[in-house]
């Protein structure tokens, strides 16, 4: 099922949508159990209506920074004039985040329009679609109809079987590469690389983040040299996570203006270099939301706030993740006489807390609350506060009025 926010006396836009299989919450899916391919979606993408100019491509994948990545990408196209369009997954509380336009959350009588013309085409045709690739064919109509000239796509997960690997890209991006959902990418630096670099079209230049190990490194660019791309590297290795995300957008920019034409301003630049996104190591009072939900984003993320810095953290994670190794590495961000509360992330894939907290034995300051609100609750003046290890975590904790 498709999570929605209720609308009081209207229809959300995206309703048509709710009674298709969800693969995000599937606890199965991020087992490895479900088969996935390309096919349903491209049935459901040539069934769709035609669309005059739809707008070029910027197409991001990566283990970690995506979101950011893609988000300041097109705050950065946006800033040269060129109308642009952003598709982003996962949503923290409501699925319109996922689509904006000119910097702006796209209209819901747009959004709505696309989505009946999908559903329409998907009955016409005898399809049945996930949710996920229902939402990346209403994007591909509600882009162009809100007058986006270019559009930046996040990929949901992997890259070769994504929905999103069907619309057009000029560019590449593939931001970082770590061990996640192994169950379903592989269980090698190297298997995941190869996954991601199935975004890669023949003569499409890739941009590469500066933290990929050299075996994935080294598959992706001979992917991209059996394709023809050229291959444009991130060098400097930022040690906080929301600045490498810049980077490497500032670089796909600059890339961007040499293949399509455009000069990449100073302001732009400027705005490339101070975007934020909401539940990305975001301070709101005495809370830091982040969601870091790989290991390699929690070392990360506890490398940027240093060992004793907060006196609380809370922690719960999904499956198809290494959720003990992360609590581990993040456990020392929690100073000596701190609360480290486990908790239930929300949804079918929550992972049981009382297992996560058997990565820290006899740690004193564990305690194990399974309901996400009350969990945060019980850090009621303690001080500082981090909350990580899923999106989905921080979408039920995060003040809503801390969203775009």
């Amino acid at each position: 099922m498709g999570s929605v926010t209720p609308f009081p006396g209207r229809r959300h836009p995206l309703a048509p949508f709710d009674d298709l299989v969800n693969f995000e919450r599937s606890r199965a899916f991020h087992a490895g159990g479900v088969a996935v391919s390309l096919d349903r979606t491209a049935a459901l993408f040539a069934a769709l209506p035609p669309v005059d100019a739809p707008p070029w491509g910027v197409h991001v994948t990566g283990s970690e920074g995506k979101t950011t990545t893609s988000t300041a990408i097109a705050a950065g196209l946006e800033a040269c004039g060129i109308r642009t369009a952003l598709y982003t997954s996962p949503h923290l509380k409501d699925p319109r985040e996922r689509f904006a336009c000119g910097g702006e959350p796209l209209s819901d009588a747009i959004l709505a329009a696309a989505a009946d013309s999908v559903s329409d085409a998907a009955t016409e045709a005898g399809l049945t679609p996930t949710w996920f690739d229902a939402l990346t064919a209403t994007a591909t109509l509600a882009f162009p109809a809100a007058g986006a000239r270019a559009a930046v796509w996040e990929v949901g997960l992997g890259g070769r079987l994504d929905s999103t690997r069907l619309v057009d890209a000029s560019l590449c991006v593939i931001t970082s590469i770590s061990l996640e959902h192994t169950a379903i990418l592989g269980d090698t630096t190297e298997a995941i690389a190869a996954e991601k670099a199935g975004i890669l079209r023949d003569g499409v230049p890739v941009v590469l983040g500066p933290a990929i190990d050299p075996g994935a490194r080294g598959v992706i660019e001979a992917r991209a040299a059996a394709r023809g791309c050229v291959v444009h590297s991130v060098d400097e290795l930022h040690t906080d996570p929301l600045e490498r995300s810049r980077a490497i957008a500032a670089r796909a920019l600059e890339v961007a203006g040499e293949l399509r034409g455009f000069e990449v301003t100073a302001a732009a630049r400027a705005i490339v270099a101070g975007v934020a996104v909401a539940g990305r190591c975001q301070r709101v009072g005495r809370v830091i939301f982040d969601g870091a939900h790989t290991l390699a984003a929690c070392r990360a993320l506890a490398d940027h706030l240093g060992a004793g810095a907060l006196d609380a953290l809370v922690f719960g994670v999904t499956a198809g993740r290494d959720g003990r190794a992360m609590l581990a590495a993040l456990a020392p961000v929690v100073r000596a006489g701190g609360a480290i509360v486990v908790t239930r992330a929300p949804g079918a894939r929550g992972l049981d807390p009382d297992d996560l907290a058997t990565a820290l034995p006899n740690d004193a300051r564990v305690r194990v609350v399974d309901e996400p609100v009350a969990a945060l609750a019980s850090t009621d003046g303690v001080g500082d506060v981090l909350v990580a290890g899923s999106l989905h975590l921080i979408g039920a904790l995060i003040p809503e009025d801390q969203l775009p």
